[in-house]
C-alpha cells in the first residue's frame, strides 16, 4: 500500500494522466480481490459490511464499493499523513499554542481542524458542473470542469478575518477541511483521533518539538502540506 501511494503521489504530481488511470486500475484490482475473498461470508470489517449494504432495496454494485473503499483508503494512506505534517510543523513554529495543548489535551481536536484550515493538506477537488449557473459572477455550462478549492476558501477574510491568525473560538461550521454536505469526510472522526493519538504519544515522549536545522519544503499542489518537514524532538 505504501508503494502505491508513492507511485499514485508522483503520477499525481507530474499530472500524468496516462499513469494516473493505469494506477487507479492496478488499485481497484486490489481492492476487488478483497471483495472476492469475503463475499458469501459474514461480515466481520467495512468491507464485508458494504457487500451486504442495501441502497433502494438493491445491493450495491462492485463499481461503487470500488470507489467508496477507494476514496476511504487513498484518503487515509496520503491525506492523515499530509495533515500529520501540518500539524507537527505549525506547533514547531509555535511553541505558546504546542505549550497550550499539552497542558489541555481536550483542546486538541478543534486546534488540528484550525491549524488544518490556516494549511490544508487537502487543496482541492475536482467537480464536473451538471447543470449552467453561475458562481461569483462567473458563468459555468454544464460539463465544464473546476476546481473546488477548499484551501482558498478556508482563508477566505470575509469569512475570518485575518486567515493567519490562529483561534480556537472560530465557528466550526465555517472550516471546509473536511468538506461540507453529502461531500464532508466519512473518515474526519477517525482522522482526529488518529491525529490525537499520534500527538499524545509524542508529547508524551518529548518536552519539546521544534523547528529542525534545515527549512521544510512545502509540497507542489495538488498535494497540500510538506513535501520535506525537518523538526528536532526533544
Amino acid at each position: 500500500m505504501r508503494e502505491w501511494t508513492e507511485k499514485n503521489r508522483r503520477a499525481t504530481l507530474a499530472v500524468d494522466r496516462t499513469a494516473m488511470a493505469e494506477i487507479a486500475v492496478e488499485f481497484d484490482d486490489h481492492i476487488r480481490t478483497q471483495l472476492d475473498a469475503r463475499r458469501g461470508r459474514p461480515a466481520t470489517d467495512p468491507t464485508g459490511a458494504l457487500l451486504e449494504e442495501r441502497l433502494d432495496g438493491r445491493p450495491l454494485s462492485d463499481e461503487e464499493i470500488v470507489s467508496i473503499i477507494r476514496n476511504w483508503s487513498v484518503a487515509e494512506l496520503g491525506t492523515i499523513a499530509a495533515s500529520a505534517g501540518v500539524v507537527a510543523g505549525f506547533l514547531a513554529r509555535h511553541p505558546d499554542v504546542q505549550e497550550q495543548l499539552r497542558a489541555d489535551p481536550g483542546l486538541f481536536d478543534v486546534a488540528t481542524d484550525e491549524i488544518q484550515r490556516m494549511n490544508s493538506p487537502f487543496v482541492a477537488s475536482r467537480r464536473r458542473v451538471t447543470v449552467a449557473t453561475e458562481i461569483a459572477g462567473t458563468p459555468l455550462e454544464a460539463e465544464d470542469r473546476v476546481y473546488v478549492v477548499w484551501m482558498s476558501a478556508n482563508r477566505d477574510p470575509r469569512v475570518f478575518g485575518d486567515p493567519d491568525e490562529f483561534r480556537l473560538d472560530r465557528d466550526p461550521a465555517d472550516n471546509l477541511v473536511y468538506g461540507r454536505g453529502k461531500h464532508y469526510c466519512p473518515g474526519a472522526r477517525l482522522a482526529r483521533l488518529e491525529l490525537r493519538v499520534l500527538f499524545e504519544e509524542l508529547f508524551s515522549g518529548t518536552i519539546v518539538i521544534a523547528p529542525g536545522v534545515q527549512a521544510p519544503v512545502p509540497a507542489r499542489c495538488p498535494a497540500g502540506g510538506w513535501s520535506r518537514l525537518p523538526v528536532r524532538l526533544t
